[in-house]
């Protein structure tokens, strides 16, 4: 929407000054960016959320998104999908019923017990315990932006991460301990683990199914179909982005 406007914006003012052709061409080559990327100006996922919160309009005109982080996960791993999913399963962390997919009851309770003491944790406190917790963090840092909390992982500015998947991974990591012995499978688990969340850990409200469609060019590809994703509505985080088949 922000950059829809801008175009319609310098298309108009070039119209104004007696310059249509040169208007016509500047909304023809602004709508195709669009289009192909999501966006005409350079960085606009990341100026185009403060921007529109502080603009005088209602919110609703602009069905503004919840803000996704830089980096969805605390965690990185090479393994794909069906292979954490079924090495979870023979250590007895997620059981099948049918075709739906659950966490062990034992561990989904001491997961929730779990987040709910991390949950409390001071913004800090709770970037130091990723660093000291988990492995190839060597650099964390709390960033309050005044809207939302973050965790500024790696060095410099860091990637962005929101505190509720910061949450959920930290307390899914500690609980895996004693089932996973393999560290990167244990990382990897509590990536997974999200997929499982139906409240958000950190304010408690009930998650909703969205996609990845973004009026600020979260998704650009016409071609294929948009992820879908939990959000979760009152913090305005993404908490998790189910993987496109």
């Amino acid at each position: 929407m922000v950059n829809l406007t801008l175009v319609g914006l310098a298309s108009l003012w070039l119209a104004l000054r007696g310059r249509r052709l040169a208007g016509l061409a500047a909304a023809t080559v602004g709508l195709a960016a669009i289009v192909l990327r999501g966006y005409v100006v350079p960085y606009t996922p990341r100026f185009a959320p403060q921007l529109v919160a502080a603009a005088p309009i209602p919110d609703d005109i602009f069905e503004k998104q919840p803000q996704t982080a830089d980096r969805e996960s605390l965690t990185a791993t090479d393994l794909d999908g069906e292979t954490v999913l079924g090495e979870l399963a023979a250590a007895g962390v997620i059981t099948a019923d049918g075709e739906l997919i659950l966490p062990a009851e034992s561990i989904d309770a001491a997961w929730r017990r779990e987040m709910d003491r991390v949950a409390t944790t001071p913004l800090d406190e709770l970037a130091n315990a990723v660093r000291t917790t988990l492995p190839g963090i060597s650099a964390v840092e709390g960033f309050d932006d005044g809207d939302s909390e973050w965790l500024a992982v790696g060095t410099g500015h860091g990637e962005l991460v929101a505190r509720p998947v910061a949450v959920a991974e930290l307390a899914a990591y500690r609980t895996l301990g004693d089932a996973v012995e393999d560290e990167q499978l244990r990382l990897a688990g509590a990536r997974a683990f999200r997929m499982f969340l139906d409240s958000c850990p950190v304010c408690d409200s009930d998650l909703a199914a969205s996609s990845a469609v973004s009026c600020c060019g979260g998704y650009s590809d016409p071609r294929s179909s948009p992820e879908d994703t939990l959000v979760c509505p009152t913090c305005r985080q993404r908490l998790y982005t189910f993987p496109s088949e």
